[in-house]
């Protein structure tokens, strides 16, 4: 399968999943997971979402400047993992033009509190398997996942596939 035919591939199964995991790693090198509710990736595979900026996830984001959001989709056996940098943005502008009514429920000092920032990931590499779309390893040949790394001049695969 072609690059371009797997990051659609990669958008349709995203697209139906309405929530991912974040991770992150702390000082440790543990990794620690949560459920975020975001949207589907931009065109350019960024996705911004907010979180609180006393969060364990926020400290984390800004000593590391990376994040993972994993992506499962059990009715289509399948799951996407982008992997990528990530900064805290705490511009009020961008929190007003970018506030969901359904964020109150968790930041109800609304998109002007302090406190309320954006998370602004860009992926740089993105892995995917899905049964229902023929993206997946030949036990024989060994266990692997279709691998998309960002290059200066696009996308490329990392991974072979098998014949």
């Amino acid at each position: 399968m072609d690059t371009d035919s797997l990051l659609r591939v990669a958008r349709e199964i995203i697209v139906k999943v309405p929530s991912c995991m974040a991770i992150t790693v702390n000082r440790g090198g543990d990794a620690n997971a949560r459920v975020v509710n975001v949207k589907p990736p931009s065109e350019e595979w960024t996705v911004r979402f907010a979180t609180d900026l006393r969060s364990r996830k926020s400290q984390e984001i800004e000593r590391s400047g990376r994040l993972t959001l994993a992506y499962q989709y059990d009715l289509g056996n399948a799951y996407v993992t982008l992997v990528g940098h990530a900064v805290i943005n705490n511009d009020v502008p961008a929190k007003l033009a970018n506030w969901r009514p359904e964020s109150y429920r968790w930041h109800p000092g609304g998109p002007e509190d302090p406190n309320v920032v954006y998370v602004d990931f860009t992926a740089d590499r993105i892995e995917l398997w899905s049964s229902s779309h023929g993206v997946v390893p030949d036990p024989v040949k060994g266990l692997w996942a279709a691998v998309l790394l960002r290059g200066a001049s696009g996308w490329r695969q990392q991974t072979t596939f098998p014949p």
